[in-house]
């Protein structure tokens, strides 16, 4: 593998950066399926090099996908909408560039952890001709009964207390069509911060909407099952990783 770290993306100032992975590749040979990976946090934590864990772009990469980890502003510097900026940017970045790295622009997946998740949900949703695959674990996706009166991760992302026309923006169930591209849902049902619901609920509106949807659910995991692994009862090798990987190699 060949890591690539710290190329900036974006039109923020000063240009936020990301990372791509990638897997060896003979000259001449075909281009590879790209996968951008976006970190947890809440939002208001965390940064890209949680991609390098090992189950995660590592993995990916191993498998023979280009793969791209972002760096994307927190609640704490820019409100809403800059975090789907940033993220589209990304987006905008690899379209441009990732054949310079072996990558297919033609073959772009997305994925990512809890606020990730959120943020690959939306360019799945509102990008789909560009977003071929999207791969989510523990996905915050209706966000419109959220307790504006109680600080909370939400309130620090969206700014002053958000209205329910903002609540509605912010949460990608709304933008649920039928072009949605294939979507993977990963959740535990014990998660203590994202409820198993909030996968049920997109589920449920994307096959409503006609849009292919696959449910992967991790009994009795908590929120962190993604981040840290923990062997599911049933499948002790199961990982996001081997999850992702598995469902992009099916649908890309």
């Amino acid at each position: 593998m060949t890591f690539h770290p710290s190329l900036p993306y974006s039109r923020a100032d000063p240009a936020l950066e990301l990372d791509v992975l990638t897997p060896h590749r003979e000259p001449g040979a075909a281009p590879l399926p790209v996968a951008i990976f976006f970190h947890g946090g809440g939002w208001h934590e965390g940064d890209r090099g949680a991609g390098m864990h090992p189950w995660l772009n590592p993995l990916l990469a191993a498998r023979g996908y280009v793969t791209v980890s972002v760096t994307y502003r927190l609640s704490g510097a820019a409100t809403w909408p800059a975090q789907y900026d940033d993220a589209h940017d990304a987006l905008t970045w690899v379209q441009d560039h990732i054949a310079d790295f072996g990558g297919d622009p033609s073959r772009i997946a997305v994925w990512g952890f809890s606020a990730g998740a959120h943020l690959a949900a939306h360019l799945a949703l509102r990008e789909p001709v560009v977003v071929k695959a999207a791969s989510l674990a523990a996905c915050p996706t209706d966000l419109r009964d959220i307790d504006i009166d109680d600080p909370n991760e939400v309130t620090w992302l969206m700014g002053p207390p958000p209205t329910p026309a903002a609540l509605a923006e912010v949460s990608p169930i709304t933008w649920v069509t039928p072009g949605a591209p294939p979507t993977l849902l990963a959740h535990g049902t014990a998660d203590e911060i994202v409820d198993f619901t909030q996968a049920l609920s997109l589920r449920d509106a994307l096959t409503a909407a006609g849009a292919p949807v696959e449910l992967h659910e991790i009994p009795d995991a908590t929120h962190s099952w993604a981040d840290r692994p923990t062997p599911e009862p049933t499948n002790p090798t199961a990982n996001f990783g081997t999850v992702t990987a598995e469902f992009f190699d099916r649908v890309l």
